[in-house]
């Protein structure tokens, strides 16, 4: 795997992020945290969700134990969440923007009790199911925006991609 597909994919996992935001920064607060019984339930749950999963999968591969997961109730808002997602997004791209194609093809050790135990599986697998994480996630809060009445958007890679030609 070479470093720039990796950059493309977080390019576009958090660009498109940063559109669903725009259209997250339209709900009123109370949309924002409205259940649902669909998947994690509202806006709030699924963003804080993602956050939480990037920030612990960056742990992960940096060979540390993952930080407890983030907790929904310390976000009543969407500004309230804004500004960790700034944070931990950005410490994810100084991460990945350093890796080296020998970075990407290490493997990392990993251990999840409830998923079988041990596993192991190379940097550039784990990155890629970040971002494809990310996009089933958005693909569920961007579904639920559409339900709010909020504006929502297409998330296509090539869409992404033909956005940001030189």
């Amino acid at each position: 795997m070479r470093t720039e597909q990796i950059l493309t994919m977080f390019d576009y996992h958090y660009g498109m992020f940063e559109q669903v935001w725009q259209c997250v920064l339209d709900l009123t607060s109370a949309q924002f945290v409205a259940e649902t019984d669909y998947s994690l339930g509202s806006v709030r749950n699924q963003l804080v969700h993602c956050l939480s999963v990037d920030n612990r999968w960056l742990a992960r591969i940096q060979g540390q134990a993952p930080p407890p997961g983030l907790q929904e109730s310390d976000y009543p808002d969407a500004q309230s969440l804004r500004g960790d997602w700034e944070t931990i997004s950005e410490r994810v791209l100084r991460y990945v923007r350093g890796l080296t194609p020998a970075d990407l093809d290490e493997s990392v050790a990993l251990h999840f009790p409830d998923r079988g135990g041990a596993r192991h599986n190379t940097r550039w697998q784990i990155l890629l199911h970040v971002v494809n994480h990310g996009t089933d996630h958005r693909a569920q809060i961007l579904a639920r925006l559409h339900e709010l009445g909020a504006p929502t958007l297409e998330q296509d890679l090539i869409l992404h991609l033909w956005a940001t030609e030189d």
